[in-house]
């Protein structure tokens, strides 16, 4: 894993975790087709998420079911700040003249 998160990966973290805390609990599968993300950005996202303590795994079966921790509302004020602190510092994107 990196160092330090991209602004696209704390991006990708906060749509997720706005997807779980608005619908509750999903399978991987669905949140590849409700973000347009791939497979392989969803599921690092969700790991880093995981990490985090912002979501949880459960298991049925095969199937990964992905949930909203309690503190995921907090926490998504916190990943709203680091984007605005990352594109102020100049990391986003850039205004074309």
């Amino acid at each position: 894993m990196p160092r330090k998160q991209t602004v696209r990966i704390v991006e990708r973290k906060k749509e997720i975790l706005e997807l779980l805390i608005k619908e509750g609990e999903l399978p991987t599968n669905e949140i590849v087709k409700k973000t347009n993300l791939s497979h392989s950005q969803v599921f690092y996202a969700l790991k880093l998420l995981q990490r985090d303590g912002l979501i949880r795994e459960i298991k049925r079966g095969k199937v990964a079911y992905w949930k909203a921790s309690d503190n995921a509302q907090e926490a998504l004020k916190t990943l709203e700040q680091e984007i605005k602190e990352e594109f102020m510092e100049g990391e986003g994107p850039t205004e074309e003249a």
